[in-house]
Formats: C-alpha cells, structure tokens, sequence
C-alpha cells in the first residue's frame, strides 16, 4: 500500500443521523508524488523503468519488503546509504526501479549489486537507473534490467567494460 492515498478523509460527522465522509483535497506533496511517480513512467524519463516493474515510493517497497523483513525501512534505509540500490530522487523523494528487488525472498536479485558497485565510482544515481534500463552493446543490444534475470555474469562483465570505458 502507498503512503500517497488517492483521497485523504476526515473524521466522519454525522449528518442526518448518518455519517457522511468529506473529501478534503490533495496536499501539494501528495500531488507531486503522483505527478513525480507519473512521469518516471513515461520514456525520457531518466530512470525509464516501466517495461521492468516500474518505479516505486521507498514507502511502498518497505510496504512490500514487510512481508518477509522484520525491519524493512531499516533494511532499505543500509542499501540506500550505500549504494547497493538504485535510487533517485525527484519531486516527490526517493524513487526506486522495481527490478533490482526480489520480493519473495526480501533481498536485491542476484547480480545487481555488484553491477552498481562497478558503476558507482563513475556514474551518479540517475545514469545508473539509465545504465539498467537502455540497451547495452556489450549484451549485444540487450538491456540489462531484462538480462539481469538470465546472465547476472553477463550483465557485471558489461557493467565492468563500461566502467573502464568511462574511466578511459
């Protein structure tokens, strides 16, 4: 469940002898979280995740994570901090692509982190979702958020020749 309600209620009050909910208006924030989350859908966006799970609130992978974590936000909070996650910030606050989490078992898929580790020393946040999410030529036009599931081994060495390439 989100943390972004479609509509925010006040206490029922009585009226007539029945209670009557009243729709109060979105918050400013709680707009620019759906117009935020909105636009990370679409293409162009910089962390163009849509065709591999979409992005999420950090509220709503902790509300996934849940399940099988005793302590999600804290779990979530240590890859965050260092780097074994994609994140981003936008509008809204944290944002992260749903295809670096196996929630079944509540950890990272396989090969993900060490991918980011090879890509973090020379690419921010924002360039690494972008890594992940456009074909790579070293997986011969595969994308690696797709190919992550199949080749972990592949997608590193990709990662790793990128790095060097970077580094020149």
């Amino acid at each position: 469940m989100s943390s972004v309600s479609i509509f925010l209620f006040r206490r029922p009050e009585p009226i007539g002898g029945r209670l009557a909910l009243q729709r109060e208006p979105r918050s400013p924030a709680a707009k620019s979280a759906l117009r935020c989350q909105h636009l990370c859908q679409q293409a162009g966006c910089p962390a163009d995740c849509a065709a591999f799970g979409g992005v999420a609130t950090g509220d709503e992978v902790v509300e996934r994570l849940r399940n099988v974590v005793r302590q999600p936000v804290s779990l979530l909070a240590r890859w965050i901090v260092d780097r074994q996650v994609i994140a981003f910030t936008c509008q809204a606050g944290v944002l992260l692509p749903l295809f670096q989490f196996d929630f079944a078992w509540g950890r990272m898929r396989s090969g993900v982190v060490p991918a980011i580790s090879e890509l973090a020393g020379v690419l921010n946040d924002d360039e690494i979702a972008r890594w992940f999410a456009q074909p790579n030529n070293w997986l011969n036009g595969a994308v690696p958020a797709q190919t992550i599931c199949t080749d972990a081994q592949a997608v590193l060495a990709a990662a790793r020749t990128d790095r060097f390439v970077v580094n020149g």
